[in-house]
């Protein structure tokens, strides 16, 4: 029997590229059961575009409250055993859903399948695959993609990256819950932690979807994005729920994105800011190597206080520019 799967489709003022992301959605060799699409109160022409579609999708409109409300309206809408989401401003690859679905099917014990994409970065007109810089996949494999720790991966990363090369079983969604309304970013990465703590993942190497940075956007929120990541590790240290073999790795993630936040903040001119944060890093996890991080962060932290240039900074992992 065919998988039946819901797509979800969160939309935010999308007008200029959601009508590519419905087309690849309505183009994938497993024809999905429904795709809704949820517009979070736009005030563009979003609308418009959507009414296009009507005989082929399900809409809903609510009042705007972000993406985690919007993905949890979609999600209790969805009639689907399996469940897959797509930003606005994404592209699947044609086969998407049947590879996730059929990667599933082979793997029961997984609740959870994402697949390695592309990231198109229109400034430099290259594309990057994520898992290459993301995850070592040297223990998977196209024959055993099974990820039965995945928790622990996940603190060390986000190789989920984000959510649109996602399908999760209905199940493990139930078991789940929503999304967090109140992170502003990184809600992704809160509920991958939480299915990770459910059940095993299946990861394939292969990038089925197109997944486009929006330069200055990505560069403005980046501070943001991984403010939030520390929010979500630290909301998950509070509540000593991390696996056993999650819960070793989490002095180093705290570390390490705060010195990602040190490095933000001194590219914006921060100079205290910046130094408490290398601070912040190196309390984290007090070890030799850590204390070799804080260093080689201290010194670029310098380098960028030094250097004069306009507001910016590398990208956040997993950010986008959704107003929530």
């Amino acid at each position: 029997m065919s998988a039946r799967v819901s797509v979800i489709i969160p939309v935010y003022n999308g007008a200029r590229l959601v009508a590519q992301a419905l087309d690849s959605a309505l183009a994938q060799t497993l024809a999905p059961l429904e795709i809704i699409v949820v517009d979070d109160g736009s005030t563009d022409d979003t609308a418009a575009v959507l009414a296009r579609y009507r005989a082929r999708i399900r809409c809903l409109r609510i009042a705007h409250g972000g993406v985690s409300r919007a993905r949890n309206a979609g999600m209790a809408a969805a009639r689907g055993e399996l469940l897959a989401f797509l930003d606005a401003d994404d592209i699947w690859h044609p086969h998407k859903l049947a590879r996730q679905a059929a990667a599933l099917r082979v793997w029961p014990a997984a609740g959870l399948c994402c697949c390695d994409y592309l990231v198109l970065h229109r400034q430099h007109g290259r594309q990057v695959s994520h898992f290459a810089g993301a995850l070592p996949l040297a223990q998977l494999s196209a024959a055993r993609p099974l990820l039965a720790a995945p928790q622990a991966a996940l603190v060390r990363c986000n190789f989920v990256g984000t959510a649109s090369n996602v399908m999760l079983r209905r199940e493990l969604a139930r078991r789940a819950g929503g999304f967090d309304p109140r992170l502003r970013q990184a809600e992704d990465y809160d509920y991958w932690l939480r299915c990770a703590l459910r059940a095993p993942f299946v990861l394939l190497p292969e990038p089925l979807l197109e997944k486009r940075s929006h330069g200055a956007n990505l560069t403005a929120q980046a501070l943001e994005t991984e403010q939030c990541h520390e929010q979500v590790l630290q909301k998950w240290q509070a509540s000593g729920a991390l696996s056993a073999e999650a819960l070793p790795l989490l002095p180093g993630a705290l570390s390490r994105v705060r010195y990602r936040i040190a490095r933000q903040l001194a590219l914006r001119g921060r100079a205290r800011a910046a130094l408490a944060y290398c601070l912040r890093g190196w309390r984290s996890e007090r070890t030799p190597d850590n204390l070799r991080r804080a260093a080689r962060t201290l010194a670029r932290c310098a380098l960028h206080l030094l250097t004069p240039r306009s507001t910016g900074g590398d990208s956040g992992t997993g950010s986008r520019p959704w107003q929530g």
